[in-house]
């Protein structure tokens, strides 16, 4: 389907819209190969008519492929689609980046009912939480860690910006610490973390030689042995270079949704004083997401990063950005422990296609796709990822007993 003729009928009674829509004064044109219908939200009140602060215009082929109750991978959000030039915004920027949850949600009201997909059953509660004194690159602070189950450990680290609490899925809905030990961290102004002591909280940076040196220091404040690494995104290019220049530190790396390097993932907005950080960065990342996965997972990504310190996800990004495979390849080896590249097909910000490549640049690694996931997938459908994530550390764990499996 395209846009149907009457998008404010066709909107106007969604809870979560209304909802989304409190405090809002915003009118938003959408604009198909017909015209231009515009949709006014006033205090959570769905009106049509007016003058449209901004609008969002895409051929009727690609509202097709924008309102598929399942769309494909690149076809989930507006910012993918605006990305490769699909979907073009025209009028204020300030107020498409101010209102960017209403345009999200817009196009889910629009889609067909899709069958909800609900999280697995609970789990007991067994996360163990702790602080533990690191003295990290821009000096000492007390990082927490929560800690559940027993076994070969896994530390854990989180996204740009986030913190441990993405891997409580893989505690409560899965099995997997039924035989190792998840390790996972809140990195210093992030979760439950304090910022480094005698620093501005908003003078907070971090770079990739930081970050390395940071997750050496939390192993051995932790006086963990030879831990496997799980990281995604700036953590799964974290996890790689760790790898390189400590191969005697750390068992293997499970690095997701990580390419060679990475470009086009900042953008001023993150951290504009004109544009609501709580409701803006969530909303950056949820597109990232496969519109498949538990809603109720997808919502506590967005309430992580809604929860956020201001300026540690830009903060993150900025380092991130700096991330060059080229600066430590030369010491990944064949004799290096094995680095798991795994990738979600819904991520549009790192491609399948980069996490592949940087599979194969890596002599000793392994490369498997998740079609079912995007960016988050340790915390998106945790359920489903620890179905990956188990044979990659096994595969880590027989690299490390015997001949290395091949890049696939």
């Amino acid at each position: 389907m395209s846009l149907p003729p009457d998008v404010v009928a066709a909107v106007r009674s969604d809870a979560r819209l209304r909802a989304m829509g409190r405090g809002a004064d915003v009118s938003i044109g959408l604009v198909d190969d017909s015209g231009t219908q515009v949709v006014r939200i006033v205090g959570g009140e769905v009106h049509a008519g007016g003058t449209s602060d901004f609008s969002i215009r895409l051929a009727d082929a690609d509202w097709c492929r924008l309102l598929a109750a399942a769309p494909g991978p690149g076809d989930q959000h507006v910012l993918a689609m605006r990305r490769d030039g699909r979907a073009v915004v025209q009028g204020d920027e300030l107020a498409f980046a101010q209102h960017l949850q209403l345009v999200r949600r817009l196009v889910e009201a629009l889609r067909p009912e899709a069958r909800v997909v609900a999280a697995g059953e609970r789990r007991p509660l067994s996360m163990r939480g702790s602080y533990v004194r690191v003295d990290g690159p821009l000096g000492a602070s007390d990082v927490y860690v929560e800690r559940a189950g027993s076994g070969r450990q896994l530390l854990c680290l989180a996204t740009a910006g986030s913190d441990s609490s993405q891997y409580h899925g893989l505690v409560t809905d899965t099995d997997l610490t039924d035989r190792f030990e998840l390790i996972a961290v809140d990195l210093p102004w992030h979760g439950k973390s304090m910022p480094v002591r005698g620093v501005d909280p908003v003078e907070y940076r971090l770079d990739p030689a930081g970050y390395t040196a940071l997750i050496v220091a939390i192993a051995d404040a932790l006086a963990l042995e030879r831990p496997i690494l799980v990281g995604p995104s700036m953590a799964g290019a974290a996890v790689v270079r760790a790898i390189a220049l400590h191969p005697d530190r750390f068992a293997g790396a499970v690095s997701c949704q990580a390419g060679p390097s990475v470009a086009g993932r900042s953008t001023p907005a993150l951290r504009s004083a004109l544009v609501n950080q709580a409701v803006h960065v969530p909303e950056w990342t949820y597109g990232l997401m496969s519109p498949a996965s538990p809603i109720e997972h997808r919502d506590r990504v967005w309430w992580g990063y809604s929860s956020g310190g201001y300026g540690a996800y830009d903060a993150d990004i900025t380092g991130y950005q700096q991330w060059d495979l080229a600066e430590v390849e030369h010491l990944l080896l064949r004799s290096s422990p094995h680095v798991a590249v795994l990738s979600g097909a819904f991520d549009t910000s790192v491609p399948p296609a980069a996490s592949r490549s940087l599979a194969a640049r890596i002599p000793n690694s392994s490369f498997e796709l998740m079609p079912e996931l995007g960016h988050f997938p340790h915390a998106e459908d945790p359920a489903r990822f620890a179905r990956y994530l188990e044979p990659a550390i096994q595969r880590i764990l027989a690299a490390s007993a015997g001949p290395t499996p091949s890049t696939t």
